[in-house]
C-alpha cells in the first residue's frame, strides 16, 4: 500500500511521540468510552506493541466532499488516549446496540455476542481494561486486532 507524503509525516510524528516504530495501526468508524466519550466519526488507533494510543480528528460534516456549514457548531475537543496493552483485561465481540445502551446507560449491559447476532448485527470490540474501564471500537477486523493485542502480551 502507497503512503503519500501527508500520510508518512503523520506516522513519523506519531512514531516520534511514542519512541518507537508504529507495529499495528487501524481506524474504528464507531468508539466510546462508558461513562466517558463517544465518536461517531471514529478514531485512529496505533501501537508500538507496548501502549495503545487512539485519536480523533476535527471532522466537518460535508455531502458530497462540500463543507456544510453548521449554525451553533459545539466546540471541538481533540480526543486522544492510551494506555499499556498490559494493562488489558479481556477483548470481546459484542453488539454495536449492546454498546450503545451501555454508553447511554454508563455502566456495561454488554454480553459477548453469540452466533446468531455475529451473522445479522453490526458488531463493536470491547476492551476491558485492568481498572474496570470499558472501551469499545467499530473496527474493520475484529481478529486481526484481538491477533496484534494477544501477540504483544506475549512478548512483556
Amino acid at each position: 500500500m502507497e503512503m503519500n507524503q501527508d500520510t508518512i509525516n503523520f506516522i513519523k510524528e506519531r512514531e516520534e511521540k511514542l519512541g518507537a516504530p508504529l507495529l499495528f495501526r487501524t481506524y474504528s468508524t464507531w468508539y466510546g468510552r462508558i461513562g466517558k466519550e463517544e465518536r461517531e466519526y471514529g478514531v485512529f488507533l496505533y501501537t508500538d506493541g507496548k501502549t495503545m494510543v487512539y485519536e480523533d480528528f476535527e471532522r466537518n460534516p460535508q455531502i458530497m466532499g462540500i463543507p456544510i456549514r453548521q449554525k451553533n457548531k459545539p466546540e471541538y475537543v481533540k480526543l486522544e488516549y492510551s494506555f499499556p496493552i498490559s494493562d488489558i483485561k479481556s477483548v470481546t465481540q459484542v453488539t454495536r446496540a449492546s454498546a450503545e445502551k451501555s454508553m447511554k446507560l454508563m455502566t456495561d449491559k454488554t454480553q459477548e455476542a453469540a452466533a446468531f447476532g455475529k451473522l445479522f448485527r453490526r458488531l463493536v470490540t470491547k476492551v476491558t481494561l485492568n481498572d474496570g474501564s470499558v472501551i469499545f471500537f467499530e473496527l474493520m477486523d475484529h481478529k486481526d486486532f484481538v491477533r496484534k493485542i494477544n501477540e504483544y502480551r506475549r512478548t512483556e
